[in-house]
């Protein structure tokens, strides 16, 4: 990498720093207070924003700000110019509550906007797939994460995660924290500190070409991650609700292709199904409501999605939330089974770990019985397409989630040949990331922007200019 042009030590360090609470929150208010008081004391300028009071639409996983505009989203909103910011950063600040170990909803909803940022190539980082950056600078990342109380399994997850979101954004240093909601002040004080401290000391660094300590890739996050128990319900469930996380239109997800292939599976073993999709069905208020009513009718609940930035789609974990927070308020919430088929379109299914994860844990908060989950890789080979007879490579699939539907019939959790299996890759690695780097390329090419892929938009900085491409 050449280096830039202008002299960085002229330039302030920039911080964006992200409140992704909820609702009305005083104690991350505080918090996000403190850290801006910290930076700025350190001499960095802050921008504070508040997302959730940002009118920022969910991504719609068209893929578009890869191959139509390459690098800006189509949505022209406050998220396109948040992901602006994301890249014209030294430091990235995520204050976020934590459910399930994952970022709150608000925090996803902008973080699944930003993968513009990234180029839609594959490369090999550490021993996993991963996309190269689109630009030569790259923000900090700090994490502080609020738990309702200390929790082990919860803590964890919460960590891996923020330690894959860096190692997807390629960002040269990050840092976590994480605090329980009634620490004493002092904890919560230091917690602050400690993430300012380290970020501007290895800002600093940075902006006089010292190089960054190097940090050690995550090559195995299931070896990371809490061993969570599944267990069987006990009880034959009897109706189930498919909740289809990806935002793609109905009929053109490998989420959907996958959750109906077994939802029609539990038919034949007597479970009735409905579909929902969160984009279309609970992305507002009163979809949401709706969406909570219908989980208190029904004893089987499958999560069907992909991995966005190695966790859950921002509705998805939305829905999770508030179907959690009802089932918690009720005196004696219905018996329910939660299972998920989660696929990402990288070729190593274990990438789909963290988010495996973050359902069980779902579960466990929503007192209900984790039956497990399948895990694929190569999610990009489905895409839409039915499982049965449309694709040889595909056959293999199909008595897998036959095992699978006898096991949720009976109220049982996922047998090891199912979990197993589904983990095999579909085709050859190599195979597959060719003919994933050759898709990429034709569809830039039929929108007519492959000359664009590589595009930079958002250089215009004195930090980003001079870079090559």
């Amino acid at each position: 990498m050449r280096p830039v042009k202008t002299n960085r030590n002229a330039l302030p360090m920039r911080v964006l720093l992200l409140n992704g609470a909820v609702g009305p929150d005083p104690l991350l208010d505080e918090l996000a207070a403190r850290l801006r008081e910290q930076f700025e004391h350190s001499g960095a300028t802050v921008d504070t924003v508040l997302l959730r009071i940002e009118q920022i639409a969910w991504c719609q996983g068209c893929f578009e700000c890869w191959t139509t505009s390459p690098g800006v989203c189509k949505i022209n909103d406050v998220g396109r110019d948040l992901a602006r910011e994301f890249v014209q950063a030294d430091a990235v600040v995520l204050l976020t509550p934590s459910r399930f170990g994952s970022v709150s909803s608000e925090i996803k909803k902008l973080l699944d906007r930003t993968i513009g940022m990234l180029l839609p190539f594959f490369r090999n980082v550490g021993g996993e797939t991963h996309h190269p950056p689109r630009y030569d600078h790259r923000p900090s990342l700090g994490v502080l994460a609020v738990l309702d109380h200390p929790d082990l399994d919860e803590e964890t997850t919460l960590r891996v995660l923020a330690d894959r979101i860096a190692v997807n954004f390629s960002a040269p240093v990050h840092h976590t924290e994480v605090i329980a909601r009634h620490s004493t002040p002092g904890v919560s004080l230091a917690a602050c500190d400690t993430l300012c401290d380290t970020l501007c000391d290895t800002l600093v660094d940075a902006l006089c070409a010292v190089p960054a300590t190097s940090r050690d890739v995550l090559a195995h996050p299931d070896a990371l991650l809490p061993a969570m128990a599944r267990m069987d319900s006990g009880v034959r469930p009897t109706q189930a609700l498919l909740l289809i996380g990806s935002a793609k239109p109905r009929g053109r997800s490998t989420s959907e292709a996958l959750g109906m292939a077994l939802l029609e599976r539990l038919a034949l073993h007597g479970v009735s199904g409905q579909l929902s999709h969160v984009h279309r069905d609970a992305h507002d208020a009163a979809g949401l409501a709706e969406l909570v009513a219908a989980m208190r009718e029904v004893d089987l609940l499958v999560l069907a999605t992909p991995v966005y930035v190695d966790s859950l789609p921002s509705l998805l974990t939305a829905a999770l939330e508030a179907i959690a927070d009802d089932r918690r308020r009720a005196p004696t919430p219905r018996p329910l089974m939660v299972t998920m088929l989660v696929n990402c379109g990288f070729p190593e299914a274990r990438q789909a770990s963290v988010a495996r994860t973050i359902g069980a844990l779902f579960a466990r908060d929503a007192q209900a019985c984790w039956a497990g989950a399948l895990q694929l890789g190569e999610g990009g080979m489905i895409d839409g397409r039915a499982i049965d007879g449309t694709n040889p490579l595909l056959d293999r699939l199909s008595p897998l989630l036959d095992d699978a539907a006898a096991s949720l019939a009976r109220g049982e959790r996922l047998t090891d040949v199912a979990v197993q299996g589904f983990q095999q890759p579909l085709m050859p690695r190599l195979a597959y990331a060719v003919a994933a780097d050759a898709g990429w390329l034709w569809t830039a090419a039929h929108a007519g922007a492959v000359t664009r892929l590589w595009q930079r938009p958002a250089e215009t900085d004195p930090r980003l200019e001079g870079s090559e491409p």
